[in-house]
Parts: structure tokens; C-alpha cells; sequence
């Protein structure tokens, strides 16, 4: 058995300027020292210490040198030479004596199609290209295609660079003789390009990213906090695998490279390992589930100190066989666009092999920022050597990689996914998958698994076999997957998890589209097997109407009953009488879906329940009562408007009880003010500008959180996602106070203490959190909205202060927008058939009319400020890109089309920062001198011509789209692939067939906006959406495109 390799870590002792430079360095300072071995015979491993792999690279140069043109100085552009081939030791030799030459090459995958190789090429200037013999004729084709002439070189082989006796004319040649780039100024080209390597394309077309000398050299000091020798089936073409060789390079420690003709197998890479016994093994995550497949690559993998997995998240099954087995697993983050970053790395004591640190040079330049309740994404700040790109107007760089923190070390991070990965359900749910498929892809029997579910009502799994299930049965390979799915189940939310019926197959061995690192291209999968993936769903739609229990309706109930208990884990069982709201008791839009699936799985329903069948029947006996009659076929009486009404009209009545104000001895003055809604655009804005009036001492914002520290992080983090944060001085800071809410309670879900400090303060509060479900009927909203904004009114009327606070409802004008014959909609109080058919709309409208019944009945201030579209903000045009308009007009991208109707539609959209100025000039206002409640429209006071105005200024700003009816534009969204993830305006589509029915559209009312403007400044000062903020909003957009 050959020794291990355990040579002396032997790193430069002077800072390397280029990858010559540093190849020169080794060689005058470590000259016999092996640094790199090479399996030429697919057995023995071959070692080249750095001034024989410093002469092999000079040798080639040499020959290259004839081929292609250098760059003449520093000052001239760069000279981009593309590099094709399989990772063998020619590929190592050609890459070095590139370097050499003063090139920036562009390492290509061998896995591209020839459009993405002209692309790259075009994109980088690129003529001319070095290819081993099995890549000519592909080259061929893209030189045939190619615009411009294409230079196309056969890469170099052992028989020119290796000769059996050195050639005559090297023989008393110095290092510096060596040099090809002597005209170049090294501290110059330390800055330029050494590598670009291109993204996988897995969304469109590859994209190029430059790596300059600093920043390879950089991630090669930073691959390892012990440098060790090693063993690498990396890629030479990506990130990792060239930070993994140049790191042995860099620290004087040996890197093994088996025989590129091998497949990856585990019987091949065990025989690697036996062979070089190395210290470290760099591998991906694919070859690391081929190694512990079997007790020998289990056992093989435990000769090195540390097994080093990246390119892609290590299944945590997996990981963890690999730490109960033993084997130090260490985990590496990093990407092209950022280079080294965190590893996990960690003392022999410490098990967190899936918790990653930032390396010490990298920690100053990483910022977390919150994405959802726990989960946060990476962001690389400005400064940082290896960032390539910039995508925030900080100079920063946002990965779109989600991290969770350690619960009790908070230096440490889990991966979750890319938000690339993240699946939408069709009720907005979001669902990171990689866990489940992680899960799943460990089982044996398991080949590739890929999670579906865009725009579906649940998650489903689609599989490739592993060769071991020829024979078997579907019920029988579930059975032995079941322990998989079971683990997988476990990390996910009851939403999100997966049940036998949504599970698919594909034939043993089906082509999938794959990365070169052997990662799921999820786009483009779902794209190939679209059609299996549709008829999975209908399956799953048909089967389960006629299957399952058929119960009575006394049996429903009880089974209803059951289901919600469970699905809300409520101990007290007598919590849920016949007639309650679910959603009053807690159940969400998650909890509604597993109540949905439990049915579906369960039940015999005859026919097909609806998607939203929780949200429209939310009790006990109006579920059960649906179900039965669905499956019996009795007609079932609908509600009509009327009865929505005689709702609205007792929730009115249940919750108009206020009691007088009775004058108080506060002594405060100033404003203190409440802002419920803080975590959403709008309410950030309010937050941001109440914080800068002089006049505002406290800006108390309730939110729904988990904790004060909760409460406080999520409402900075809207700050900061709206650009805004950074406007607050130390002093405006200071005013804003974050507390964890519940509405529904009397006292706000406050302390007692902190209930009576804002007795004792405060004088405006502005309610602006609503929940935006559509779906949900109006008695859903009573608890948390309806409820929770009579406690807000009866704070108002419990103060301490001379007169009650002013409540100011920030209302919405679909609580007036179901009036067909109106033109014009004004500023007065509103009739219940005026709201919109939707509980949204009803529960507003109801709210509305308890702040008039407020201020009749009491001397409370109450405002209702309805709010209009909401655009992005004059200043950065931050707009959510997943709303309406904007994804409408990124189909001009996807289509080459917008829609123009026939008789043009007229819009009113009023900024986010100026709506935010019009409520706090209205909030602040002095109170009324007549007994009930104002009204005013927070709306824009001028119409945009979308045919006249907006699609001219969408040009203006570089946009090129073709102007079509919108019929044709529904026909041609139609046509597309019905991929959410490449083409995120489908998600849509049902909403764009509802609003254009034929080529012509329904013109809106005018929401008159008299009062409000003679109230506001903001709103009467307004300027009109013009080309310079549709121009902000298009570059916004077009961040995320």
C-alpha cells in the first residue's frame, strides 16, 4: 500500500501578482516539490513537481505563441482565448501556458449547445479557441454559424510538451527566461481577467464572469485552513475545481487528478483514493452519494482527514451516514460570481457539518438580509475581491442563496436553496424543495428526483429509478421508498408534503438536463417532461373525487371537525363549534391546504373540490354540508349578494360598541404615533417619513412577531429592502420602536406596562395592515382585522391624552369599485353593495363603516384613506415585480409584445413614497368639526393613458416591444411554455383572460380626489408618471429578469 502524502504546506512568501507569477514563484522556491499528479495509465499516478510543471507550460506557450496573437501591453484590451476539453492533464498544461502568454481564458463546458458557445464567444471577444481532437467537429459547426472568423486550434498533447530528453535549447535557461509576458505590467494584470467562467445557462443562455488574477489567487489561499494534500474530481472549467488546484499550487501540497477518460464511478474513485491516500478528497455531492453506496467507498473515504463536498448542497442524509460513520465531512460554498466564501470547517468535537462560516477575509464583506420568518439570503458587500458583479444600488451583489442561521451560534449558516429553486404554489404558498429532494435522492433506489408544483395546488415528486427496481412494481418501489419520503416529509412544511399519489416515475436511465456539476437544470426539466408532469396532476385530480370515505353529513362534521383540530394542533377540542371561522382560530392559507389534501386523500367527494373550497366554506357545518351535498348531487343553495350583505351589516353591528373618551392628565407632548403594517411597502415609507418629521418623538410599530427582536429585525429589513433605511439618521432611528402585536386581543397582544405607555402617548395611530388573500370570505377577516381594528379604535378612545388619538383606516378602493354606472366614485361614505364581491374588499368596507359608527357615537377622529394602485417609489422605482403591471411588462421580453387595447385604458397609479406623504398629511390633520367619519381617496388626481403614456415611456427607456391587441397578446402568452420560472407572467394568465375578453377593456371609475388634495400637499403637489420614474421602474424590473 503506497504511503500516505503528508508533504510540508510550503504557501509563497511573497504576494503573487498573476497565475505565472505564482507558477514562477513555486518553481524557484519549492522547485522539487510534487504539486500535481496525473493518472495517464488510469492506474499509477504521475508526479510534476512545480519547475517541471513551470517547463511544461513554457514549452507550450512556446507553441501557442505561433498560433495566436499576444497582447501587446497592459494598455491594450484584453486577449480572450477560449480553452474546450475534458480535465486531463493537456487541459492543466494548455491552461498554465495560457496563463503564461498573458490570456484571459474562457474555460467552456463541455456540455453546452453551439448557440451558447457563439454566444460566449460574441460576449467576450473571443477568436480564438483551443480544442482537443473530440471537440473539433462541434467547433466546426460553430465556426460555420459564427459571424465572425474563428480561430481553431488543436490543444497541445504529451508528445510536443513532454519529450524523453529535455530539448537542447532550454538547457541554462533561468526562470526568467521563461517569461512570455514581459511586456505586460504584472500589477496591472493582476486586475485584468485571468479565467471567465460561464453560468450553467439553466435559465436562458450562459452567462460569462470574469475571475481576475487577484481574485483566483485569493480563493486559492483561502481553499483550506489546514492545507493538506488532496484528491480532486472537480471540473477544471469551474470555480471549485480550479480553487482546488491552485490551492495545492499555492500551498506547496499535492492535488491528485484521476484519469479524465474514467467515468465517475465509485469503484474508480475508490481506487484513486487507495492510490494517492491523500489527506483531502474534493468531490460534488453526485459522486459523494456514488462513494457511500458501499461499505468499500464508505471505507475508502476514511483514509483522508476530510472529505470536501460543494458545487451543490450535500443531502443531509447523506451527510450525516457520512459524520455517525466517522468521516469528517466538510462543506464548501462559493460561486463564480463570489468565489471562496464559508466552509464548514471546524473542530474534531463540533458535528455541524452542514453549518458554514465565512472564511475570515470574506466575514467583513458578507451582509444577511432577511427574506422570510428565519430564512435569509447572502449578499456580498462592495470590497470584495472576487465579486464580479453588482446587481444593488450599494454596490452590493445579492446571490439569491438562502441561508438559516444557527440557533445558538450565530456565526454559523445553514444552506436552504436559491430563491431560483423555490417553488409557488398556485394559493402563493412558497415552498424551498431541495430538503425533501435531498431526502428522497438518498434512497437507493433512487436516481435523480426532481420536486414540480409551479402554480399546483400541492407538490408533487418526479423520479428516475435506479437500476436495482427493474421488475418492480410502482407500489412496490413506494414501498421502498418510503423511509426517504418520510425523512424528507419531516423537514418540510405540512403544506409542502408529499403523499404516494403525487409521486411520478420515468423510465430507468431517461437523459435529463444536468449541469457539469451533475445538478438538476429545474427550468429546463420541467420544460422537458412538461407533459408527464400535467398528466401526474390530472391523475391526481380525478382519481381522488370518486375515491375514499363516503360519509353522512353528521359524519362529515365530526370528520371536519377532526381534520382542523389537527391541522391547528388545538388541545381544547370544544374550541370549535359548528359555526366557527377557522380563520379565526389561527388556520392560515398553509393550514388550508393541508385541510385540502386531507380531504382529497380521504374523502369520497363525488365530484371535484375547488381550490379555494376551505376558504369559501369556513366553518364546520358549511364544509361539511358542501362536501355532502357535492357527493349526493343535491343542488346547493348559493349565497347570494344579499346574504353577504346581512353578513357585513351584523359585523357592524357586533363590534359598534365604543366607549366615550374620557379626558386624561398625559402630560406628553409631540407626536406618538402607531403604524400597524411597517413590514410592507407602504408602511416602510410611512415608518421612513413619520421618523423625520421634527414634530414625531415615537413611531411605535405593531407587528406581527414572535418576539420584540423579531419584531424589530423584520421592520428594519423592510426599511433596508426599500432603500430607505439608509436616509435614517441615528436620531430618526432612535424614534421607531418595534412590538410584537396580535390584533384579535383586546390589549393588542402588549404587556400591560407597554399598553399603558402608549395610553399615556399616543395621539395618531394609522392602521395599515390588512391581509391580502382574495380567496378568503369576509368572515374570515373578522378576528385579526375587523376585530383587531375595533381594539385599535378602542385604544384611540382609552387615552390619557386631552382627545382620543385619531384612528386613520388606510382602506381600499375596492371598497367602492363594484358600482357599474358610476363614473366617478366620490370621497363619502360608501352603500354595502359598493364593495367589491370578495372578502377583501367586504371586510374593508366594513371597517369603514365602523369608523363612521366611531365617530358619530363618540368624539374619536376617524379617518378612511382608500388607497389606489400603489406604483414603485419616484426615487429608485422599486416596484414588486410580481404584481400585475410588471409582470405584464416583462412579456416584452418573453413575447416581443404588449398588449394595446382598442379603445386604450386609462390607469391611476400614485407612488408608494407619495401615498405614504398623502396619509401622514392626512393623518396629521386637526380633527373634524362634523360628527362622522371623512373619506378620501388616496389615489393619483390624473389618468395615465396606458396606449399614450406609458407604452411610449416604457420605449423611451430602451425597451422594444411590438404593440398587439390584446387578444393576440393572450394568444401568443398562451403559446409560450407555461413555465412559471422562465416565463413568471403565466402565473398570471387566468387574471389577463379575465381582464381582456376581447380587444377592448372596461373603463374604471375615477376616484375623486378633491378633499384629499386640498387636505395634501403630497397628493396635490404629485407630478404625473412620466418617462423619467417609468424609466426608474424598468430598470428595477429589469434587475430581476
Amino acid at each position: 500500500m503506497p504511503p500516505k502524502i503528508e508533504n510540508t504546506p510550503a504557501p509563497v512568501d511573497e504576494t503573487p501578482l498573476t497565475i505565472d507569477h505564482l507558477l514562477r514563484l513555486r518553481a524557484s522556491q519549492i522547485p522539487d516539490t510534487p504539486i500535481l499528479a496525473y493518472s495517464h495509465n488510469k492506474k499509477e499516478y504521475t508526479q510534476y513537481t512545480a519547475s517541471q510543471l513551470n517547463a511544461l507550460a513554457y514549452r507550450v506557450a512556446k507553441h501557442y505563441k505561433k498560433l495566436i496573437t499576444q497582447c501587446a501591453s497592459s494598455e491594450a484590451p484584453e486577449r480572450v482565448v477560449a480553452l474546450l476539453g475534458i480535465s486531463d492533464f493537456d487541459y492543466v498544461i494548455s491552461l498554465l501556458a495560457l496563463a503564461k502568454l498573458g490570456m484571459a481564458v474562457l474555460l467552456l463546458s463541455t456540455r453546452i449547445s453551439d448557440e451558447a458557445y457563439r454566444h460566449l464567444f460574441d460576449r467576450t471577444g473571443c477568436s480564438d479557441v483551443i480544442v482537443q481532437p473530440t471537440f473539433e467537429k462541434t467547433m466546426g459547426r460553430v465556426r460555420s454559424g459564427h459571424g465572425s472568423a474563428l480561430n481553431v486550434v488543436c490543444m497541445a498533447s504529451r508528445g510536443l510538451y513532454e519529450p524523453e530528453v529535455a530539448p537542447e535549447e532550454e538547457k541554462g535557461l533561468t526562470l526568467e527566461d521563461m517569461r512570455f509576458d514581459t511586456q505586460l505590467d504584472m500589477g496591472v494584470e493582476s486586475s485584468k481577467n485571468a479565467f471567465i467562467i460561464h453560468s450553467s445557462g439553466s435559465t436562458g443562455l450562459p452567462k460569462p464572469v470574469g475571475q481576475t488574477h487577484r481574485t483566483v489567487i485569493g480563493n486559492a489561499s483561502a481553499i483550506s485552513m489546514n492545507p493538506t494534500s488532496s484528491f480532486s474530481t472537480l471540473p477544471l472549467f469551474h470555480t471549485f475545481g480550479l480553487t482546488a488546484m491552485f490551492g495545492a499550487i499555492y500551498y506547496g501540497k499535492v492535488t491528485s487528478i484521476p484519469n479524465a477518460d474514467l467515468p465517475i464511478t465509485g469503484k474508480n474513485m475508490i481506487a484513486g483514493l487507495k492510490a494517492t491516500r491523500p489527506e483531502t478528497f474534493y468531490l460534488v455531492p453526485y459522486t459523494l452519494k456514488l462513494m457511500a453506496e458501499t461499505d468499500e467507498g464508505m471505507e475508502a473515504m476514511k483514509i483522508c482527514k476530510s472529505v470536501c463536498s460543494g458545487g451543490s448542497a450535500c443531502p443531509e442524509e447523506l451527510g450525516d451516514k457520512l459524520a455517525a460513520a466517522g468521516i469528517t465531512l466538510v462543506s464548501y460554498y462559493g460561486s463564480t460570481e463570489g468565489g471562496a466564501l464559508l466552509n464548514s470547517y471546524r473542530p474534531e468535537s463540533d458535528k455541524d457539518w452542514n453549518y458554514l462560516k465565512a472564511i475570515p477575509p470574506a466575514l467583513p464583506h458578507i451582509r444577511w438580509e432577511k427574506y422570510s420568518e428565519s430564512v435569509y439570503e447572502l449578499v456580498l458587500l462592495a470590497g470584495w475581491h472576487a465579486k464580479a458583479f453588482t446587481n444593488n444600488p450599494d454596490g452590493s451583489y445579492s446571490t439569491r442563496d438562502l441561508w438559516q442561521q444557527h440557533p445558538t451560534d450565530p456565526l454559523k449558516w445553514k444552506y436552504v436553496g436559491r430563491l431560483d429553486d423555490t417553488i409557488v404554489l398556485s394559493n402563493g404558498e412558497k415552498a424551498s424543495p431541495l430538503a425533501l429532494e435531498g431526502s428522497v435522492r438518498d434512497s437507493p433506489y433512487v436516481n435523480e428526483v426532481v420536486c414540480v408544483g409551479v402554480q399546483q395546488p400541492t407538490l408533487g415528486l418526479l423520479v428516475i429509478p435506479t437500476e436495482r427496481t427493474i421488475g418492480m412494481s410502482r407500489a412496490e418501489l413506494i414501498q421502498k421508498m418510503r423511509p426517504s419520503i418520510e425523512a424528507g416529509n419531516v423537514r418540510m412544511p405540512a403544506y409542502a408534503q408529499i403523499s404516494a399519489e403525487m409521486i411520478g416515475f420515468l423510465p430507468i436511465g431517461t437523459p435529463y438536463p444536468a449541469t457539469d456539476k451533475g445538478t438538476v437544470i429545474r427550468p429546463a426539466f420541467n420544460r422537458t417532461f412538461r407533459v408527464q408532469i400535467e398528466s401526474m396532476y390530472s391523475r391526481y385530480e380525478e382519481n381522488n373525487a370518486s375515491e375514499g370515505l363516503s360519509l353522512s353529513e353528521e359524519e362529515l362534521r365530526a370528520y371536519v371537525r377532526n381534520t382542523i383540530i389537527k391541522t391547528l394542533k388545538l388541545e381544547d377540542t370544544t374550541a370549535l363549534p359548528d359555526d366557527t371561522d377557522f380563520f379565526s382560530l389561527g388556520l392560515d392559507s398553509l393550514g388550508s391546504m393541508q385541510v385540502q389534501g386531507s380531504i382529497r386523500r380521504e374523502l369520497n367527494t363525488g365530484k371535484q373540490i375547488g381550490q379555494n373550497v376551505v376558504f369559501e366554506k369556513p366553518t364546520v357545518r358549511k364544509l361539511a354540508g358542501h362536501l355532502y351535498r357535492l357527493r349526493t348531487g343535491e343542488v346547493e343553495k348559493e349565497e347570494d349578494e344579499q346574504s353577504q350583505i346581512e353578513i357585513m351589516k351584523g359585523l357592524v353591528e357586533k363590534y359598534s360598541h365604543f366607549e366615550q373618551h374620557v379626558p386624561g392628565n398625559s402630560d406628553k407632548q409631540g407626536d406618538y404615533i402607531i403604524v400597524t403594517g411597517a413590514t410592507g411597502s407602504l408602511g416602510a415609507h410611512l415608518v421612513s417619513q413619520l421618523a423625520t418629521k421634527p414634530t414625531t418623538q415615537k413611531v411605535y410599530c405593531l407587528v406581527r412577531a414572535k418576539g420584540q427582536p423579531n419584531a424589530h429585525e423584520r421592520t428594519i429589513q423592510s426599511l433596508k429592502l426599500r432603500r430607505v433605511y439608509e436616509d435614517l439618521s441615528a436620531t430618526s432611528l432612535s424614534k421607531i420602536i418595534a412590538l410584537p402585536s396580535d390584533f384579535s386581543d383586546p390589549r393588542l397582544g402588549l404587556s400591560e406596562d407597554v399598553y399603558a405607555e402608549l395610553l399615556d402617548s399616543v395621539n395618531i395611530v394609522i392602521h395599515c395592515a390588512w391581509q391580502v388573500n382574495f380567496n378568503m370570505d369576509v368572515s374570515s377577516f373578522e378576528n385579526a382585522h375587523i376585530k383587531g381594528s375595533h381594539n385599535l379604535m378602542t385604544l384611540c378612545l382609552k387615552s390619557h391624552r386631552s382627545s382620543p388619538a385619531s384612528f386613520n383606516f388606510c382602506s381600499s378602493i375596492s371598497s367602492v369599485a363594484n358600482n357599474s354606472t358610476a363614473e366617478t366614485i366620490p370621497e363619502t361614505q360608501p352603500k354595502y353593495e359598493n364593495a367589491m364581491p370578495m372578502g377583501y374588499a367586504r371586510s374593508k368596507l366594513v371597517t369603514e363603516k365602523l369608523c363612521d359608527v366611531a365617530a358619530r357615537r363618540t368624539t374619536l377622529s376617524a379617518r378612511v384613506l382608500r388607497i389606489g394602485q400603489v406604483s414603485g417609489d419616484t426615487r429608485f422605482g422599486i416596484w414588486n415585480a410580481t404584481e400585475a403591471i410588471p409582470l405584464t411588462v416583462r412579456s416584452a421580453k418573453t413575447l416581443g409584445a404588449l398588449p394595446a387595447p382598442v379603445n386604450d385604458e386609462v390607469v391611476s397609479w400614485v407612488p408608494v413614497d407619495v401615498a405614504a406623504g398623502t396619509i401622514i398629511d392626512l393623518s396629521c390633520l386637526p380633527q373634524p368639526a362634523q360628527n362622522e367619519a371623512s373619506v378620501f381617496h388616496v389615489s393619483h388626481p390624473r389618468l395615465l393613458s396606458w396606449n399614450n403614456d406609458f407604452l411610449p415611456a416604457l420605449r423611451v427607456a430602451g425597451l422594444e416591444f411590438e404593440s398587439v391587441k390584446p387578444t393576440e397578446w393572450i394568444r401568443r402568452l398562451k403559446a409560450v411554455a407555461q413555465d412559471a420560472d422562465v416565463n413568471p407572467e403565466v402565473k398570471l394568465l387566468g387574471f389577463f383572460e379575465g381582464k381582456y375578453t376581447s380587444d377592448e377593456v372596461r373603463s374604471a371609475p375615477y376616484f375623486e380626489t378633491v378633499k384629499a388634495c386640498a387636505a395634501s400637499r403630497a397628493l396635490s403637489g404629485v407630478e404625473d408618471i412620466k418617462d423619467d420614474i417609468v424609466g426608474r421602474y424598468l430598470e428595477f424590473w429589469r434587475e430581476g429578469w
